[in-house]
């Protein structure tokens, strides 16, 4: 299992060149399989539910903001898992929004399952008109007075094998249609379009968790990769996990930030919740202007009970 992580690894680090991404961007994507490769529903054979939020940049007025919802769940009778996803990212003016639907259709592979999946959905992109300027922004037709907004159908596939709670890799790509988003808004000297389109993005994550000897410690190396083929970052990610209760760890963003990463979860009923925060260090020329960035993630998942076996055994006597 440690030769496939290490494939992975290097497949990854062969491919690094960093720029700015369409996609929203998350730190604690270990957390986040979900929202990127839909062959990831129904792997923990557990249903879970995760909320992520974000601020990007502190410092900075419009700043990103991102905050997000997914869910999963395994379906036996679908052969597989179900889930659901819906985030929104805010940058300035500029804010979308996405939900989808998505399956998964799990196999036995080796020693571990295959999950082959896809996400139907909706990507809606809006522009708000509240603009705030020295100038008379009324006299510039380029800057529209009013808000704008349009909508896409959206399609994410994505391929992702495990095996348990030990190993797991993933292929995936969001955005498949790379649709354009266009409309128009305004009237008059004030009118203007809003054209914008959306990019393939293309995912690759693989981790691998290693038990220190007989001690409860457990560490678990990552990697994430994300492309649009004209740039790829590259996130490299450690967690140390003590007696599956508390961990701590670093990231490092390729060219863009240094992380460091928290969290703390328990058994509670018959799940585990978990929370986890992380603090990114910009090393990007923005940290002369930038305070860092925050993210929260709170999460719980829980196994159902299997139905009770009903036996019965017949009695010689009542023959």
């Amino acid at each position: 299992m440690r030769k496939l992580f290490t494939l992975a690894l290097f497949a990854a680090v062969t491919s690094l060149h960093v720029s700015a991404q369409q996609d929203a961007q998350f730190t604690q994507n270990m957390y986040n399989k979900l929202t990127v490769n839909p062959g990831y529903a129904g792997s923990s054979n557990a249903i879970c539910a995760t909320l992520l939020g974000r601020q990007q940049w502190t410092g900075f007025t419009g700043a990103p903001k991102k905050f997000l919802l997914n869910f999963d769940a395994p379906v036996k009778m679908l052969h597989g898992g179900a889930g659901l996803v819906v985030m929104q990212d805010q940058l300035g003016f500029e804010k979308t929004l996405t939900a989808q639907g998505i399956y998964s259709y799990r196999m036995p592979v080796g020693p571990g399952e295959l999950g082959i999946g896809v996400g139907l959905g909706i990507l809606n992109k809006s522009i708000n008109g509240n603009w705030v300027s020295i100038d008379d922004y009324t006299l510039d037709p380029s800057i529209p007075n009013n808000g704008v907004s349009t909508m896409t159908f959206d399609v994410n596939l994505g391929v992702y094998y495990n095996i348990a709670d030990q190993l797991y890799f993933g292929l995936s790509t969001t955005h498949l249609p790379a649709s354009d988003l266009k409309k128009s808004g305004g009237t008059g000297p004030q009118a203007f379009d809003l054209n914008y389109s959306l990019a393939r993005h293309y995912y690759i994550m693989a981790g691998y968790n290693y038990r220190i000897g007989d001690s409860p410690l457990e560490l678990r190396p990552s990697v994430f990769v994300k492309t649009e083929t004209s740039s790829t970052q590259l996130d490299l990610n450690c967690n140390l996990m003590y007696n599956k209760m508390v961990w701590g760890g670093l990231s490092y963003r390729v060219s863009d930030a240094a992380a460091i990463l928290l969290g703390f979860q328990k058994d509670i009923g018959s799940g585990v919740a978990r929370i986890g925060y992380s603090y990114d260090i910009t090393t990007s020329a923005l940290k002369k202007h930038s305070s860092g960035s925050h993210e929260i993630m709170v999460g719980y998942c829980f196994k159902l009970a299997p139905p009770s076996k009903v036996e019965r055994h017949g009695n010689v006597r009542f023959l």
